[in-house]
């Protein structure tokens, strides 16, 4: 007799799980199920570029979506695969890869946002430990159990969220019990997270192999020191500045983690706790670099988005040592005008320069997105910086600003990295159109003759890209334009993103022209250094 195929590594009790998930019916025609030995191909990672499986990902996509069909789910709605796979799964719980604990698929088990409502009240202490993996009917059972019906007064407030109200229920356990069951946990309560998270079609079963209770221990990229010390800045994303975001948000983090950097004292001599400020700001166009000053509160506050002589003058330092400070579409003002500055008034002068700079050149982009270029537009997100983890050699500080002596990089083979290019994505796009749609702004927006020439001309470029790039360019834009962006959807996409090695000649040559156009439009905004606009001393709104 033929020995039985074996199914892979993990948990006795998931390798069983898989087992029954090929066999039963609601995943008959699953395409790739064994490979040549036998074994269960459990996995179809998006990436595999050769090899008797290497379309394995785009076929079971394509299962996916008929599948949708089938149940009565519209293929191109929104998060249409992960609602697909919750309805087809045979049990709604699943075992995890790593110690087999069995866990609902369900939006069932408390995030930090019910955890902190519960740690506010005033009778919930260490006499009552709150276990994120706890089931939320398990969790209020415990409650009335332990401090009677005078929790029934506090749920809807604890259980409330944006989108969903609580009803007036009667005081008793078992009505509550049923309205959590029924109504609360399918419509997926912010306040909650699922046993496991959705991975259609990476995943045969279309849920991720390690469950929430040993993801972030498995996935060294979500544990919870790593997630703390990955802060992010929307900002970053907002504005659309260059520079290896992943490195600087490390930095960013580390210095909100340390207690002992927080309590480095302020540049400008006061007391901490302090933060870490960006020397040239982001708001400006200024790269988001690994190297910030330490301002306290106030300092911050204060110095909102300008910059000072100080950090004017650190900035050229820096530029004249190589480094590069300022993003593609604000370094020529930054080059033209950096040693105008020779006090106060004329390092405010350029700051209100560089605002409109920037505020110009988010409606320069919004003219690419609204033409439909979302692919040429996502290679300037820099999405590759992702693909590498950061550690810092040497860290420490000088001068009340960080330094070290060499950033060592590794690559990054968790899903988290994916994440973040699609988190990155959606935030960019979705800033952008917020961005331009705002009617009232004191700003003002450069644009002549030359400068239109040389946008009209990187556009009629891109309107001659490969097929598959306008297939892509479809596909994102279907997604970021949807009022809840769909980062699943987005994690699908980010792969076929191409590298600055990899895309085509169009794009190199309309980023050309583009930067083209901002070179005019700084050097407009450079011949009205003189402009009441920016002379006038009045602070910044």
């Amino acid at each position: 007799m033929a020995r039985e195929a074996e199914y892979g590594r993990g948990h006795p009790r998931f390798l069983e799980y898989q087992k029954f998930i090929v066999e039963h019916p609601n995943y008959a025609g699953m395409p790739d199920v064994r490979g040549v030995s036998g074994d269960i191909q459990w996995e179809a990672p998006s990436n595999r570029k050769s090899g008797r499986f290497r379309d394995t990902y785009r076929k079971r996509d394509a299962w996916w979506a008929e599948k949708a069909r089938e149940v009565g789910i519209d293929p191109s709605s929104n998060q249409w695969i992960s609602r697909t796979a919750k309805k087809i799964h045979p049990t709604g719980e699943k075992p995890c890869k790593v110690c087999g604990r069995v866990l609902d698929i369900a939006y069932a088990y408390p995030n930090r946002h019910l955890i902190g409502r519960l740690q506010r009240l005033p009778y919930v202490d260490e006499s009552f430990p709150i276990d994120p993996l706890e089931h939320i009917s398990s969790l209020v059972t415990r409650m009335v159990e332990q401090f009677g019906d005078s929790v029934f007064e506090e749920l809807p407030a604890l259980l409330g969220t944006k989108w969903i109200s609580v009803p007036e229920l009667e005081p008793r356990l078992e009505v509550w019990l049923k309205w959590i069951a029924e109504e609360y946990i399918p419509h997926e309560p912010s306040v909650l997270s699922p046993g496991v998270m959705s991975n259609a079609p990476d995943r045969l079963d279309g849920f991720h192999s390690f469950n929430i209770c040993c993801r972030g221990i498995r996935d060294k990229g979500r544990s919870k020191e790593n997630l703390q010390s990955y802060t992010t800045d929307r900002r970053v994303f907002e504005y659309w500045v260059d520079g290896d975001w992943v490195a600087a948000d490390r930095l960013m983090g580390i210095i909100r983690s340390d207690d002992e950097l927080k309590r480095e004292p302020c540049l400008n001599g006061h007391p901490g706790p302090c933060s870490a400020d960006h020397i040239g700001p982001i708001s400006l166009g200024f790269a988001h670099r690994p190297e910030f000053q330490f301002l306290c509160k106030a300092c911050n506050s204060g110095k909102n988005n300008r910059m000072y002589a100080s950090d004017v003058e650190h900035l050229r330092r820096k530029s004249d040592e190589g480094e590069t400070v300022a993003s593609w579409y604000s370094q020529k003002l930054w080059e033209l005008r950096r040693d105008s500055v020779v006090d106060e008034e004329t390092a405010r002068r350029l700051s209100k320069l560089l605002r409109d700079n920037r505020h110009t050149a988010m409606h320069v982009l919004d003219r690419f997105r609204r033409s439909g270029h979302h692919t040429f537009l996502a290679t300037f997100l820099g999405l590759h910086h992702a693909n590498h983890d950061i550690s810092f050699e040497g860290l420490r500080v000088e001068d009340h600003r960080t330094r070290f002596d060499n950033i060592r990089k590794s690559t990054r083979t968790t899903e988290y990295a994916t994440e973040q290019k699609a988190r990155r994505i959606r935030v960019a796009f979705s800033a952008l159109r917020d961005y331009v749609d705002k009617e009232s702004r004191n700003a003002l927006n450069v644009c002549t003759p030359a400068i239109d020439e040389k946008i009209a001309e990187a556009l009629s470029l891109l309107d001659g890209e490969p097929l598959d790039i306008r297939k892509l360019d479809d596909k994102i834009r279907s997604i970021v334009e949807q009022e809840v962006p769909s980062e699943e959807e987005l994690r699908s996409v980010v792969t076929r993103i191409p590298t600055p090695e990899e895309e085509p000649d169009t794009f190199r040559d309309a980023r050309a022209r583009l930067r083209e156009a901002m070179d005019l439009v700084a050097a407009e905004f450079s011949d009205m250094w003189d402009d009441d606009r920016y002379v006038r001393t009045d602070p910044l709104d």
